[in-house]
């Protein structure tokens, strides 16, 4: 089972700031499957960074299906 943490956006359209799944394959994959779970989030989730355990990885970084995944969206400030 993984642990993915929304933020700002992306956790108020969906009503949640996390979710836990039975997932395991690349977060390319999971980003994929939560696309199809929170359709809603799609482009969001087109423009979001990854984080697996607190480091930042790449979509084809692979899951074993016990991590915590932190999704990013974009942001900016002044």
């Amino acid at each position: 089972m993984i642990k993915v943490l929304l933020f700002g956006e992306m956790s108020r359209v969906t009503g949640k700031d996390s979710i836990e799944i039975e997932f395991k394959g690349s977060l390319r994959l999971l980003k994929e499957k939560l696309s199809s779970l929170f359709p809603e989030i799609r482009d969001l989730l087109n423009l979001a960074l990854f984080a697996v355990d607190m480091e930042y990885k790449t979509l084809d970084f692979e899951l074993k299906g016990e991590e915590t995944v932190a999704v990013i969206p974009p942001v900016s400030g002044g």
